[in-house]
């Protein structure tokens, strides 16, 4: 009977050694480990994993936190030093996009070759070598040596040629920067197809936007080992919990060059200025957001409402209405009149950008849903301002001839 699970994990651990000097290591080569001074660090540690057929699940946590070991040794590509784990289907991992590739080999070899080292025959991988060379756009170049190619056209090649032979399980590594916006756009909307076509999918990034959008659960690896586990809103919310909780402990004692500013606070308030957590759809609402900014560099302040199931409903931005913000601190007051959300719960996500609002230096969730609820029987996210117009086809010459 075939596993109900794609990927299981038990125990699992990786250690790296490092020597005091390139003498020690020899020196432990020849007495078979006994003699050499050398440091262990473990990049995991005791991690226990289950992801369902089907399902997709979410990878985030700190620089050094494990992530890219841990998608290393599932995908095959480093063995564990400690406990086990197990993956069922063909498996896909998108880690260095255009790693592996031979320079002097063309495209359309390089296709064929990583194909057949996955595991598919020639006959298959050749089926599918147009297809592939198509979703890349790079038909016109397929026949020359890879090194001809640019840095992107040679990451386009790996993201198509991973998801071309349509694996049962795809492990991705922060690979939304694949070529230009309008390919990235190609490639999320390709992932998100994969996901609907009933694909396994484990995801890392360091976008919790991207995160909530493309998994059903998470994990947070910290220092080696599993924080939290489950649904992907909760572990997103308190792992960017446990970052503002970190780069407030943080900011008390720092100062320089490296600090960087950051989101305080989101509150929700009527117009008398009264905390919110709950509206009517239509209500007049506030949303303060407070920031700081102690070496005074251009930024621009973005806010989201995402719907429970992750769907992001309405943004706005200071970039877009040309508000400058000023000073080493303050508040922006975004007012909504008339809000024209309908009902449902709402999580509200701040955004701090640089001065050209592209760089995101932050993203914070509110600690409050909003609640928004709606008295009439409207339907959908929003309510349109809208007027109706009737006209009539017949005239009033035709009503008295009717007559």
């Amino acid at each position: 009977m075939k596993s109900q699970l794609a990927i299981e994990t038990r125990g699992l651990g990786k250690c790296y050694r490092s020597w005091a000097s390139p003498t020690q290591r020899i020196l432990a080569g020849l007495t078979a480990g006994r003699h050499g001074r050398c440091t262990d660090h473990w990049a995991l540690s005791g991690v226990d994993l289950e992801l369902p057929r089907g399902s997709s699940l979410g990878l985030c946590g700190a620089n050094g936190a494990g992530k890219s070991t841990l998608l290393k040794v599932l995908a095959g590509t480093t063995s564990p030093s400690a406990g086990a784990y197990r993956t069922s289907g063909r498996v896909a991992g998108l880690l260095e996009l255009g790693a592996g590739f031979h320079p002097d080999f063309s495209g359309r070899e390089n296709v064929l070759l990583n194909g057949i080292l996955l595991g598919h025959s020639r006959r298959e991988v050749t089926a599918r070598i147009g297809e592939i060379l198509e979703f890349a756009e790079l038909e016109d170049v397929a026949d020359a040596p890879v090194r001809t190619y640019s840095s992107g056209m040679a990451m386009r090649l790996g993201f198509a040629a991973a998801l071309g032979l349509e694996p049962e399980v795809l492990i991705l590594d922060e690979v939304f920067a694949v070529g230009d916006q309008r390919f990235q756009k190609k490639c999320v909307d390709r992932l998100l197809a994969e996901r609907a076509a009933g694909r396994t999918i484990l995801f890392c990034s360091h976008s919790l936007y991207d995160l909530r959008a493309m998994c059903d659960e998470a994990l947070w690896l910290r220092d080696g080992r599993v924080a939290v586990s489950g649904e992907v809103a909760t572990v997103t919310n308190r792992y960017a919990a446990w970052q503002e909780e970190r780069g407030n402990s943080a900011s008390s004692v720092a100062s320089g060059p490296d600090e960087w500013p950051r989101i305080t606070g989101i509150a929700v308030r009527d117009t008398a200025g009264e905390a919110l957590t709950e509206v009517a759809s239509g209500d007049s609402i506030e949303v303060h957001i407070s920031w700081v900014n102690s070496e005074r560099r251009p930024i621009q302040i973005g806010l989201g409402f995402m719907r429970q199931d992750h769907v992001l409903c309405a943004a706005l931005g200071t970039q877009f209405d040309g508000v400058q913000l000023k000073g080493t601190s303050g508040t922006c007051v975004l007012r909504l009149p008339k809000l024209a959300l309908l009902a449902g719960t709402f999580r509200l996500v701040g955004y701090l950008f640089d001065g050209d609002g592209l760089h995101r230096y932050q993203e914070r969730i509110a600690d409050e849903d909003l609640v928004v609820n709606n008295a009439t029987k409207e339907v959908g996210l929003v309510r349109l301002d809208h007027d109706w117009e009737l006209t009539s086809g017949e005239t009033d010459d035709e009503h008295g001839a009717a007559a």
